[in-house]
């Protein structure tokens, strides 16, 4: 594996298998909820963050930012985006606390308007009833799926624990014939995740097998690589889920 592919693992990684992402917010009303969605992660790809902007990356914040957002009307808008910054009193106590890096980013203009943005808005509530470490995995008593076209609401839908279970589960069925998912594994399996297949290790553990079929032992071990490797990208499906209606093949 060479050093790109090495960096390209380690960010990857770092995001998977963090601990609780913490989320983005959605201001609705008086009530502040969390989003398991990235309405920004696209739009920072194309703008990046400037570099004079130091911004925090732990395992509990992969992308850096904490950003809340609001409707106005049917526009999906930025009300503010933060980093976390620390301090150390003289005891040695650490202490954190939220800065405000919106005009660094967005300019003086307030309610930046997300018209780049198409796809659904997971917002949760209630407590968790079965926790994830992956991404946004963990399940919540209630949903409600908003759905973004071009930064506008076009639409939402209420949704239980088991409701929001199967409609996951149906999503990712309808993704892995798409494209995409093709495109997502490769990237995948081309940076090496998965069990590895090494015959003279094999052989080691198990002394006094012989002959060993190396053809056989390779298709054994890219079934498992497939198996792992679908397991992952189901763990991580809320960042594929675009729609409200499931999308017909």
């Amino acid at each position: 594996m060479n050093f790109f592919k090495l960096i390209l693992v380690f960010l990857i990684t770092t995001k998977l298998f963090a601990i609780a992402d913490n989320p983005d917010y959605l201001i609705i009303d008086k009530d502040t909820v969390r989003i398991q969605s990235d309405p920004l992660k696209d739009y920072f790809k194309n703008h990046p963050i400037p570099e004079n902007i130091r911004t925090s990356l732990s395992n509990a914040n992969w992308r850096g930012y904490f950003a809340y957002f609001k409707l106005v009307g049917d526009k999906l808008v930025v009300e503010n985006i933060y980093t976390e910054e620390y301090k150390t009193d003289e005891k040695g106590n650490v202490s954190f606390f939220q800065v405000s890096i919106y005009e660094d980013i967005f300019g003086k203009e307030s309610n930046f308007q997300c018209d780049f943005y198409s796809g659904l808005l997971i917002c949760v509530f209630g407590d968790v009833v079965d926790y994830g470490r992956l991404g946004y995995s963990s399940l919540y008593e209630k949903y409600n799926l908003i759905e973004i076209k071009n930064g506008l609401n076009v639409k939402s839908k209420e949704l239980t624990t088991e409701e929001f279970k199967k409609f996951r589960k149906n999503y990712f069925r309808y993704f892995k014939d798409t494209e995409e998912y093709k495109t997502r594994f490769n990237q995948f399996k081309e940076m090496g995740f998965g069990p590895q297949y090494n015959n003279s290790i094999f052989l080691i553990i198990n002394p006094g097998i012989g002959r060993e079929n190396k053809a056989l032992k390779k298709k054994e071990n890219e079934f498992k690589i497939e198996k792992q490797i679908d397991a992952l990208m189901f763990s991580i499906s809320n960042d594929f889920m675009k729609t409200i209606e499931i999308p017909i093949n």
